[in-house]
């Protein structure tokens, strides 16, 4: 097929913006070995000639290459009868793309610019691995390699150009960042968190994944706070000695359901005496509180929480939003470089197109005409056909705007018929 004849087109599901409810979400999520079928059996009914579905827990959007008019209805009827899913309401819950507009959103989910957290990092592999997907199941070619090729490209540029992803948004992320501004690097520190509900798991993973040098987890039932350090690799330790422990740890993270304080003053004044005044750094991430208020009074002990932390992330936040004009601005010059080089492709193909749509009229034309007379006539309408198409193809060639470009040249197809 040649990209003049080409067609990019996108049908997602998202839980941004509401699109599509949870529960209809994990009804439509693919696995691995579920993108490739689905790849498989759009393409087997000749609904696109290429395909790459990115899946995560947050969307599933179907990218395509496809001839002639796109077969959104067609593509979403395969999902819903594979699915047991209600046609209208995953038809209802859908969005669609065409044309530079799909690319465009892809750049941005790739740039962190369409995620529930802006500027998550995490979708960027996402797109990659969506891509490698569907390499392994010989659904891509050369146009959408090269989009999303492109795509991650320009989400790479965002990350390094931008601080679109440098504020951390979660608490653990935030949590880890303010003890890094206290300690510097984390390989040589300890962290004790108290808990082993969720939230502690979360910390605990995260500082793991941070290479904090030693984790220790103390819970009030020892067999929940031994199956939590067994699977992260940490160390265990008796609730009782909590107190005692407190000096070893740089770091302490609370996250129980203790209806009074964990912590102590006291215990904290008697572990930094031990500890020779070396700081301390609490992170309070229980309701209610499980380091006691005046902790924060010692000296040189930190404290935050959870209203300090949601203080920061809202800050983030705003420091994440002020970069989105920066990162559009880097996204459209990215596309408009894919936009250009799938443009280029297509023109020189609907110009051939053309130019056998006029040869055609032209001979079933001169077909009317004594065979004596057909030779002149031809070289009358071809000089015709000639001057008015030289100027507007012209045009159409030197256009710089890659977008208005794939634009017209789809025009020309639609209005003179070159797709049927």
């Amino acid at each position: 097929m040649s990209a003049g004849e080409a067609r990019l087109l996108l049908l997602g599901w998202s839980l941004r913006g509401g699109t599509s409810s949870l529960s209809l979400r994990e009804r439509i999520a693919f696995s691995a070995d579920e993108t490739k079928e689905a790849l498989n059996r759009i393409r087997d009914q000749g609904l696109v000639r290429e395909g790459v579905i990115v899946a995560t827990c947050h969307r599933s959007e179907i990218y395509g290459v496809a001839d002639g008019d796109a077969p959104r209805e067609q593509i979403a009827a395969l999902i819903s009868e594979w699915r047991g899913l209600d046609p209208a309401e995953l038809a209802g819950s859908s969005f669609y793309r065409e044309g530079a507009d799909a690319a465009r959103h892809l750049f941005r989910v790739a740039a962190g610019l369409d995620s529930m957290a802006l500027g998550e990092s995490e979708v960027l592999g996402q797109v990659r691995s969506a891509l490698r997907v569907a390499r392994e199941a010989n659904a891509t070619r050369a146009v959408l390699h090269r989009m999303f090729e492109s795509a991650v490209a320009a989400g790479k540029r965002v990350r390094t150009e931008t601080e679109i992803a440098r504020h951390p948004l979660s608490v653990p992320s935030i949590g880890m960042e303010l003890a890094r501004k206290v300690f510097g690097r984390m390989s040589e520190h300890t962290l004790l968190v108290l808990g082993a509900g969720e939230t502690s798991a979360l910390f605990a993973e995260q500082a793991v994944e941070a290479g904090v040098a030693r984790v220790l987890v103390a819970n009030r039932s020892p067999e929940k706070g031994e199956a939590l350090a067994s699977r992260i690799g940490a160390t265990a330790v008796d609730w009782n000695a909590v107190p005692v422990t407190l000096s070893e740890a740089d770091v302490v993270v609370g996250a129980t359901a203790s209806p009074e304080p964990v912590v102590r003053r006291a215990d904290v004044e008697a572990a930094m005496r031990a500890r020779r005044g070396r700081p301390m750094f609490f992170l309070d991430l229980a309701i209610p509180r499980d380091v006691e208020p005046s902790v924060a009074e010692v000296y040189n002990v930190y404290a935050y929480g959870l209203d300090d932390l949601e203080g920061v992330a809202a800050e983030n936040r705003r420091r994440r939003a002020r970069e989105i004009p920066v990162a559009e601005a880097i996204l459209e010059e990215e596309l408009a470089r894919f936009l250009n080089w799938f443009g280029n492709l297509a023109v020189v193909p609907t110009l051939s197109d053309l130019q056998g749509r006029l040869a055609s009229l032209r001979d079933a034309e001169l077909a009317r005409i004594p065979a004596e007379e057909r030779e002149r006539f031809r070289a009358f309408a071809d000089a015709i056909a000639n001057k008015l198409l030289h100027e507007p193809l012209r045009r159409l060639k030197a256009e710089p705007d890659a977008s208005r470009k794939l634009d017209r040249v789809e025009a020309i197809r639609h209005l003179f018929h070159l797709d049927e």
